[in-house]
């Protein structure tokens, strides 16, 4: 169970996105950007500082904008990316509110740190059934070649807005902060908290385990970050930050600099405690090793 434990982490870490762009300012360019298969996926976008009127916007097209401080969930219809990407997602906009009155009430610019995405409705999650009626409804409106607008529109969830002023200095989100479009960077998780079921570790607890952590290594010299995944109901503690390098793509092989970390934390901690990987699940007596840190790739949204 340890075992499969870090590789279910892992997983929750790691972030490989694709995001379909659009440029276009018209409706026949939103149905342009929204027909690329079920790959629409703007986690990608929605991590960061959100800009504001007056915060370093191109354009100042703000009548549409929408700011959140909670987690939301909404239909993505088109998404914008380049310097003037809020212009074009506002123009959307409007051009949508005038061609289809019954709808622009509900469409909202999202300004995110990688681009706009232009949105229709508010969820309260994945299986909200209003949501999926209003899919069925938006994938039904004609184009002008009477072809479906929004072939592949797709129910997404908003992360609400991390002000870069409200992060802990040693969270890992900061990282994204400093370093916006260098993709992957790699760090080194050493240690994992969670309840798990048992009732040990509540938020609150496993949060400030990982904290703790965080800074006693942090005393010791260690570039250590912590990582909260409440989605997931896990923290985690980083060392470390690498580039692509960090694995050779060919090999498999980490690097010395990775390698170097390693023997000074041969050992990945759950609740405190080392995992153990057993040659053979179904016959402890068998034996196991200690399971080494996992190397997780810093999160991007």
């Amino acid at each position: 169970m340890r075992c499969i434990i870090g590789f279910i982490f892992l997983s929750l870490l790691l972030l490989n996105s694709v995001a379909c762009q659009s440029d276009g300012t018209s409706a026949q360019g939103v149905s342009k950007s929204t027909s690329q298969g079920d790959m629409m996926d703007i986690s990608t976008w929605d991590f960061g500082e959100v800009q504001t009127a007056g915060q370093g916007y191109t354009s100042g097209a703000q009548q549409g904008a929408y700011s959140q401080s909670r987690d939301q969930y909404a239909v993505v219809i088109a998404t914008f990316t380049g310097d003037y990407h809020d212009q074009s997602a506002e123009a959307t906009r409007n051009q949508l509110c005038t061609q289809f009155p019954s709808i622009g009430g509900k469409l909202k610019v999202r300004p995110r740190s990688r681009g706009s995405a232009l949105t229709y409705g508010d969820y309260q999650g994945y299986d909200d059934p209003q949501a999926k009626n209003d899919i069925a409804m938006l994938r039904k409106i004609p184009s002008k070649q009477g072809t479906p607008m929004f072939a592949q529109v797709m129910l997404m969830k908003f992360k609400g807005s991390r002000l870069k002023r409200d992060l802990h200095p040693h969270d890992l989100w900061t990282v994204r902060r400093e370093y916006p479009k260098i993709v992957p960077i790699f760090t080194l998780e050493v240690a994992v908290w969670g309840d798990f079921e048992s009732g040990q570790y509540p938020k609150e607890k496993r949060r400030s385990a990982a904290q703790a952590y965080a800074e006693q290594l942090r005393r010791k010299g260690f570039d250590a970050y912590f990582y909260h995944n409440d989605d997931a109901e896990l923290s985690s503690v980083t060392v470390g930050l690498f580039g692509q390098s960090a694995v050779d793509a060919e090999t498999g092989f980490y690097s010395a600099e990775v390698e170097a970390l390693l023997s000074r934390f041969p050992v990945r901690l759950v609740n405190g405690e080392e995992v153990r990987v057993y040659f053979n699940p179904s016959n402890p007596e068998l034996g196991s090793n200690a399971q080494p840190p996992v190397l997780a790739e810093v999160p991007i949204d």
